[in-house]
């Protein structure tokens, strides 16, 4: 794998990462009765009931990963595998292409960002204090995973329940989809829910001071266990001045079948600052 490709993955990743870490600096009938462009206050115990209930249910999570995103005048694809423990890990791994060897690891937990460069032996071991300190004081492990876990959300809230519908206003986008949204001093975030399918079908949050935003979409839903996971998602990261789309392909999926556990260091890497392994990749 060429030394460009390399800082493509990881500046791709890391802009996930630190955006989402900054920025958080349903059934037919029960939306039915929403007409196009008219806004209602939702109710948790009335509405979406049938879309909560189809969220994934899962202890653990594993799946291979295939990334596609934009490379010069064409597209990169990369593989190599996402696992979760719920509400303790995230663990994204990417592979060289063709030894399919590790060559990065990225691990997130509530209190602790963990990098590890395989290729140059390094690593990047940072807390969330440090993440905020950084980036601002949003720093939001349950947000990430809420995102890969299709999932509704409040940055800064550990779990979403039904009654925190009533803090959101929505709108019927078509006959088939409507738009939740709700905004605070410095964040807007808004969920798309499909009543043809009665599953949270897009998620986004967008920083309302300087115009960036993240655009989550879901799609082919499969069954894994006694729960459904989208194999599916189109993630869109903008700014003012421009816009990146990042493909994801889960395949293989399984939940509670392991028992996820953070990675030791190997004791010949030299440590980084999260900083200056950000400073590296730019380089």
């Amino acid at each position: 794998m060429s030394k460009t490709k390399i800082r493509v993955i990881y500046a791709t990743l890391m802009v996930m990462l630190m955006f989402t870490f900054a920025g958080c600096k349903s059934s037919k009938s029960a939306t039915g009765s929403v007409d196009s462009g008219e806004s209602v206050r939702l109710r948790g115990d009335q509405l979406l009931e049938a879309v909560i209930d189809n969220t994934p249910v899962y202890d653990s999570f594993s799946s291979r990963l295939k990334l596609t995103m934009p490379s010069g005048k064409g597209e990169l694809n990369l593989n190599g595998y996402l696992k979760m423990q719920r509400d303790e890990l995230i663990q994204i791994s990417l592979l060289v292409p063709i030894l399919r060897s590790e060559a990065v690891r990225i691990e997130i937990s509530p209190d602790r960002v963990l990098i590890i460069d395989r290729l140059n032996k390094r690593y990047a071991d940072a807390s969330v204090d440090d993440l905020r300190r950084m980036y601002g004081p949003y720093a939001d492990f349950n947000t990430l995973q809420a995102l890969f876990s299709n999932s509704f959300f409040q940055p800064g809230k550990k779990e979403f329940k039904k009654r925190d519908f009533s803090s959101f206003k929505a709108s019927a986008i078509d006959t088939e989809r409507v738009l939740l949204t709700k905004q605070e001093k410095e964040l807007k975030y808004s969920f798309v829910t499909s009543t043809s399918n009665n599953r949270l079908v897009s998620s986004e949050v967008a920083i309302l001071a300087n115009g960036y935003s993240m655009n989550w979409q879901y799609d082919r839903f499969i069954n894994a266990g006694q729960t459904t996971f989208p194999s599916d998602l189109q993630i869109i990261l903008k700014n003012p001045k421009r816009s990146n789309k990042i493909g994801v392909e889960l395949s293989r999926i399984s939940v509670d079948k392991e028992t996820l556990t953070s990675s030791p260091i190997p004791a010949k890497y030299q440590p980084v600052s999260l900083s200056e392994l950000i400073e590296k990749i730019r380089g």
